[in-house]
């Protein structure tokens, strides 16, 4: 069982995503934390030092790497899911969840952390990258649409009651494939 969360800056694919692990029993992980780890700087130093292609593929093999996980909660950068291969790759292994906030409510939560996001360089080219963007994130198996009020907890009840019937129940799983062989 993995669930990758996926969405635009601010949507709370982090936040949302370490509540949810802890519900389900799942490890966490954080696509852009392990690159920043495994890099020794931010995200943000990444684009400016190595430029935008290089992170996009350090970004894949990351996501690649979640293949040898038997599950796990995985928070997706904004744009991970734009690319058609991980797009492909995240179908494939998982099921994807897309957090759908309205623009107004990501720049709110970006706020004065806009400068640390490097696609996000002004509020006119981030809305326009913004809008590019949904039609990739439209494509997720389940769309979870955030509200300004919600707390997290309740966001991800909502998500709970979203995903397919059974598929947080290991016995069931293991009595399917049982029953296959």
């Amino acid at each position: 069982m993995k669930i990758y969360l996926v969405g635009f800056m601010g949507a709370g694919k982090t936040t949302v995503g370490r509540e949810l692990s802890a519900r389900v029993g799942a490890p966490f992980f954080d696509l852009d934390e392990l690159i920043e780890s495994a890099e020794k700087v931010s995200i943000k130093d990444v684009f400016a030092t190595r430029g935008e292609p290089y992170f996009r593929q350090r970004e894949r093999d990351v996501l690649r790497s979640t293949r040898h996980l038997e599950s796990a909660v995985v928070a997706t950068g904004g744009g991970t899911f734009t690319f058609d291969e991980n797009i492909q790759f995240i179908q494939t292994e998982g099921l994807s969840v897309y957090l759908s906030a309205p623009y107004s409510l990501l720049r709110s939560r970006i706020g004065e952390k806009a400068a640390e996001r490097p696609l996000f360089r002004d509020d006119v080219a981030a809305h326009e990258l913004y809008n590019s963007r949904i039609r990739y994130y439209r494509m997720s198996d389940i769309t979870i649409e955030v509200r300004e009020e919600e707390t997290t907890n309740e966001i991800v009840e909502r998500l709970l009651l979203e995903l397919p019937k059974g598929f947080l129940d290991p016995t069931r799983r293991s009595q399917s494939r049982g029953a296959r062989t």
